[in-house]
């Protein structure tokens, strides 16, 4: 029977693929129209429907059990959204807020790196000014300046600093700050000074929060005792989730080989660590049953899941490992896919916002291909020869996995790694080598010869894969950078996929299916085909005046700013080549510049209240002083910087300025 055949939909033998799906649903439902106040008319126009169904289904026998499941779960999913969005809080502090209230705050989440400035998550209980106080219950990101590292989770502070709502810069290709709180449920944001909080109640932490941070600290002193620079970074990334010594670096290396989520802790690393721990269980039969090894290696994944930071995709692989493991001790029938979709009805019942973490978003659509498609494309090809049966096998996951991805990870990096299938076949043996000497150098960290043996073998092994990952990305043509998806593109992208497998058994809808995939594809590869060749003048908002003008595959990118701040120019540069890809060229404002080409003539002027900038005869000024007069007979575009108050024709505190050439 073709594997296709096999994939039943039926609400019956899969219960929670339709529970699931209603449920995602009335959480996007709820998050996109939470702005709107519609909280009321929805929700009783759902639970009208839903009624009706069961009404239907009970009296007259009508088969509407299937959408009144949907029904019910789609209001359940908006409910639970709108509920944990707070709309009602969020109006009643914006009414309630002056800029001299003290802002009580319980620390929620604190963020551990070294850094001068910490970030941390909160919630504003109490608004105080000199007469009076007011409750609230609204989320906040501080950022707070620390003289050493006083402060834990559960804290209680009060800060005099300044409310603001998060916002993007609006920059070209930049990281969706707004989106990715608001995701979160934040929506404020503030900068704390060291002479700006007071701690009114220190919590000290419980026993099992303290022998917690024990183990870990233990843990993480195993690795720095016996490993050192990028191969100690990489160590503490991927086996005990610590991404605070990888440089930019290393982490750009990983993300344009496809490896990236090598270092983000995830299934694959969950996976191994039970095969590892099963394994060796298993050498002891006398002493340990399989069903107490079971749960003995459920118990320490979730140990190693708690010490990772239980991040949205580690909490799905443990929990589905969890399901999967328990199932099959009590010999009940078990379906991947069912169990896949229950971990994610779970995850999402407890807190929504699981649902936009975008490591969620990644694991849940690899582990949802590799259940579709992995047998299918494993007997494309079949190999006598048992190593590259194995090989091929591994292969065959990746592209399963990478199939349900591909159209997130274009819409969220705007980037394709061309050697993905490569970087996956030479990193399958080194991640599970340096896995397993984690493991054994975590259990024998007392015996320092044996210690600094397994730290030798995890270095080579970790300074071979870096190397490796260095080789693939030096690889001609290594990584697509331009791609541009709407949510739209994204969602039919995936439709297209699933139904051309579904569909592979029918020389029709084949035919139909490959010709609206083909058309995706080529529309996407078109739309980057255009962004490779876009010529822009592009004035970035940023802190210090910084400016692009694209020609083609060039960049050029001028700027007036000391180090710090170029580093900050420099990122938002790179987020831009990521969207509109090209050679970059950086040309400080330190003094005029005059640029001829074939194709361009470029002069740029500096004075002290502007830069004046011509791009074949195309004038603009940039006004970075309140004292700038206008001449009314030059024809200049006024671009203002985001600080200057003066009538412009483009503010950059509402976003880049962007003009074709």
């Amino acid at each position: 029977m073709n594997f296709t055949e096999k994939i039943d939909f039926r609400f019956f033998k899969r219960p929670f693929l339709t529970m699931a799906l209603a449920l995602f649903c009335g959480i996007l439902l709820g998050f996109d129209l939470s702005e709107y106040h519609l909280f009321f008319p929805i929700s009783i126009s759902l639970a009208t429907l839903s009624v009706i169904c069961l009404l239907l289904y009970y009296f007259l026998k009508v088969k509407l059990f299937l959408p009144f499941t949907f029904i019910t779960f789609l209001l359940v999913g908006f409910l639970l959204i709108s509920d944990r969005v707070g709309i009602s809080e969020t109006d009643r502090f914006e009414k309630e807020y002056s800029a001299d209230n003290t802002l009580i705050v319980e620390l929620s989440a604190i963020d551990q790196n070294n850094r001068e400035w910490r970030k941390m998550t909160g919630i504003i209980r109490d608004l105080k000014d000199d007469v009076s106080k007011v409750s609230v219950n609204v989320p906040i990101v501080l950022y707070i300046q620390t003289e050493g590292f006083l402060l834990a989770k559960g804290d209680i502070i009060a800060t005099v600093s300044q409310v603001e709502k998060i916002k993007n810069a609006k920059n070209p290709g930049e990281f969706n700050t707004e989106y990715f709180w608001r995701s979160k449920g934040v929506k404020y944001m503030t900068f704390v000074g060291a002479d700006e909080f007071k701690v009114l109640r220190h919590i000290q932490q419980g026993f099992f929060a303290d022998k917690l941070d024990q183990t870990s600290n233990y843990l993480k002193s195993a690795l720095t005792e016996n490993l050192k620079g990028d191969e100690l970074a990489i160590a503490l990334a991927l086996i005990l989730g610590d991404k605070t010594l990888l440089d930019i670096e290393v982490k750009n290396s990983f993300t344009n080989t496809g490896a990236m989520h090598i270092l983000a802790v995830s299934g694959l690393h969950v996976g191994i660590i039970m095969q590892i721990l099963m394994f060796f269980l298993g050498r002891f039969p006398k002493l340990i049953s399989r069903k107490s090894a079971v749960i003995i290696v459920v118990v320490i994944i979730w140990i190693y899941a708690i010490l990772t930071g239980l991040s949205a995709s580690v909490l799905r692989a443990v929990f589905m490992f969890s399901v999967l493991v328990l199932s099959q001790l009590t010999e009940r029938n078990y379906d991947a896919i069912n169990t896949l979709f229950f971990t994610g009805f779970a995850l999402c019942l407890w807190d929504p916002f699981t649902l936009f973490d975008i490591g969620f978003q990644l694991s849940f659509m690899a582990m949802f291909g590799i259940f579709l498609f992995y047998k299918p494309i494993e007997k494309w090809i079949f190999f006598e020869n048992k190593w590259l049966l194995k090989i091929w096998q591994g292969t065959a996951i990746g592209f399963a996995a990478q199939l349900m991805t591909t159209p997130l990870s274009l819409y969220y990096f705007h980037q394709f790694p061309n050697y993905f299938v490569l970087t996956n076949i030479g990193l399958m043996a080194s991640s599970g080598i340096i896995l397993g000497a984690g493991i054994f150098i975590f259990a024998f960290k007392w015996l320092r010869p044996l210690a600094k043996l397994t730290g030798m073998v995890l270095t080579v092994s970790i300074f071979l894969s870096l190397g490796f990952i260095r080789w693939v990305e030096d690889l001609p043509g290594g990584v697509a950078y331009g791609f541009e998806l709407s949510l739209h593109m994204v969602l039919l992208m995936a439709i297209a996929i699933l139904l051309l497998f579904k569909g592979s058994t029918n020389k029709k809808w084949t035919l139909i299916l490959s010709c609206s995939s083909m058309l995706l594809i080529g529309s996407s590869v078109y739309n980057r085909y255009m962004n490779l060749r876009l010529n822009e003048f592009c004035v970035l908002n940023l802190k210090k005046p910084a400016f692009i003008i694209k020609e083609g595959g060039d960049i050029l990118c001028f700027y007036d700013a000391d180090k710090d701040d170029f580093e900050k120019i420099q990122f938002a540069v790179e987020s831009y080549s990521k969207l509109y890809p090209g050679d970059i060229r950086y040309f400080s404002l330190d003094k005029n510049w005059l640029l001829n080409n074939s194709t361009f003539k470029i002069q740029v002027e500096n004075r002290n209240d502007s830069k004046l900038i011509s791009i074949n005869d195309k004038n603009y000024t940039l006004i970075l002083r309140n004292t700038f007069d206008s001449n009314p007979l030059n024809k200049a575009t006024l671009i203002a910087m985001p600080w200057v108050k003066i009538e412009a024709d483009h503010n950059l505190i509402s976003g880049a300025f962007r003009s074709l050439i």
